[in-house]
């Protein structure tokens, strides 16, 4: 009798390293599950679902201004001014005047993780239209 208590102790043992191992990584998995549930697999943030008015309009709009106010307004701003640590869209030193190729991807892919990827929520058009929008409002004399 003497022999099995140190054997039930060592199987204790195991067992208590096997929980204190185990059990958090399983509570890190679910956790992690749960964090990225709302998320896209980039760690971004979904761009606005279109309204209901939108989704089933059959015209497209290419109109700049009601593409920004649409889809980046809540974020940058009515104005373009940004917010936090979301930028501006319109500053004297205005990086993608003669980058409009880059500013088109950035709409396209995202970037970082608070600008989401809006390729598949809004046509390469209108991606192309709200570009020359932003260009065109940074290319206007702006007020000091």
């Amino acid at each position: 009798m003497t022999e099995s208590a140190p054997v039930q102790g060592s199987a204790a043992r195991w067992l208590a390293v096997a929980a204190a191992v185990v059990l958090p990584a399983a509570l890190a998995l679910l956790f992690w599950k749960t964090a990225l549930a709302g998320r896209e697999t980039s760690g971004r943030p979904k761009a606005p679902a279109p309204s209901a008015s939108r989704a089933s309009a059959p015209a497209v709009s290419l109109d700049g201004p009601t593409l920004y106010a649409e889809n980046c307004a809540v974020c940058h701003g009515a104005d373009l001014q940004g917010s936090g640590t979301v930028p501006a869209l319109l500053r004297q030193n205005w990086p993608y005047q003669n980058r409009r190729d880059l500013l088109i991807q950035i709409v396209h892919r995202g970037r970082g993780l608070t600008m989401p990827a809006f390729e598949g929520r809004l046509s390469n058009r209108q991606i192309e239209a709200l570009a020359d929008y932003l260009n065109a409002r940074n290319a206007a004399p702006q007020n000091p």
